[in-house]
């Protein structure tokens, strides 16, 4: 009886080990598969999260850039997603009447947890003693386009006429000009080629007071608006009436209302409200060769010319 008893015991103790170690194992399954569940349902929210703040963020730059770069756009970009987040870089691009350019490579953070930007840079700029203009270049090595407001009563304006009459070769010019006066749509005294940017006037009274104090107080060859701080939007095809107008101005209030900059917002709060007959235009921006552009240049009009990029004509 006694043999039985421990028999059974035995028994009865094999088979709660057993349940015990199956009871482990259904467990550590268990385990593993919400695991896995859980890790794929987070990460397709972090996807989805990221995509998210990524595409909001790149329609922020991309307003941007098309806004502060004449005929300037983001064409590509590369993202590096992290926790909620990450960093896209990305290139800009410029439309140059006959084909497009990269000009610069930049990167931008987005996300809920933005990843931190460590960016290191070094010149850039010339003219330093004050001799000559303190332009600053691009990464391909473009100059950035300089503008001169018309109510700002500068000591020096600039001038490359000559420099691009004295240049080689069948080329391209881009080309800021800065008008003597602000002109409405209707008013415009010159005719302009296929390809133009115009520049807007988005001044707040205390931006226009603030170019004066430094065309007033500064050397000359610091005293300008730089092209990231002109606002504006372009036309592909011939300027003939206002009305040619019409959809690129509905998109540049569009663009000021999205775009990641506050500078932006403000322009948009004093913009909204104008209709496109009152827009003045401060300057424009022109594409083209030497001879197509020789007459424009020497419109008594103009205040100011600046060269920015060249390309060959091909």
């Amino acid at each position: 009886m006694n043999n039985f008893s421990d028999d059974l015991y035995l028994f009865d103790e094999k088979k709660i080990k057993k349940a015990v170690r199956r009871g482990k194992m259904k467990t550590i399954i268990i385990t593993i598969f919400v695991s896995l569940v859980v890790f794929v349902i987070l990460n397709i929210a972090n996807l989805a999260i990221s995509s998210h703040f990524s595409q909001k963020a790149f329609k922020q730059w991309d307003a941007y850039v098309r806004l502060s770069t004449p005929n300037g756009y983001i064409s590509e970009t590369v993202d590096s997603r992290g926790l909620l987040g990450g960093i896209s870089n990305y290139e800009i691009s410029k439309d140059f009447k006959i084909k497009s350019v990269t000009i610069e490579q930049k990167q931008y953070s987005f996300g809920l947890i933005p990843s931190v930007l460590i960016s290191r840079s070094s010149g850039g700029n010339v003219g330093i003693t004050g001799e000559d203009w303190k332009f600053s270049y691009k990464e391909n090595g473009w100059r950035e386009m300089l503008f001169f407001h018309p109510n700002v009563p500068y000591k020096q304006y600039k001038d490359d006429e000559q420099l691009i009459s004295s240049m080689q070769g069948d080329k391209v010019y881009e080309v800021a000009l800065s008008f003597g006066q602000p002109y409405k749509p209707n008013e415009l005294f010159m005719q302009l080629p296929e390809m133009t940017w115009f520049w807007i006037d988005t001044y707040s009274s205390e931006q226009l007071n603030e170019f004066q104090k430094e065309a007033k107080e500064n050397d000359w060859s610091s005293t300008f608006i730089r092209e990231k701080d002109a606002l504006g939007f372009s036309i592909n095809t011939p300027y003939i009436s206002i009305h040619d107008l019409d959809g690129e101005y509905e998109q540049f209030l569009d663009l000021l209302q999205m775009s990641i900059s506050p500078d932006h917002q403000n322009a948009f709060n004093k913009m909204k409200d104008i209709k496109l007959e009152d827009v003045e235009i401060l300057g424009v921006v022109v594409y083209g060769t030497k001879d197509e552009l020789k007459e424009i240049l020497k419109n008594p009009n103009i205040k100011a010319t600046s060269l920015g990029g060249v390309i060959e004509n091909y």
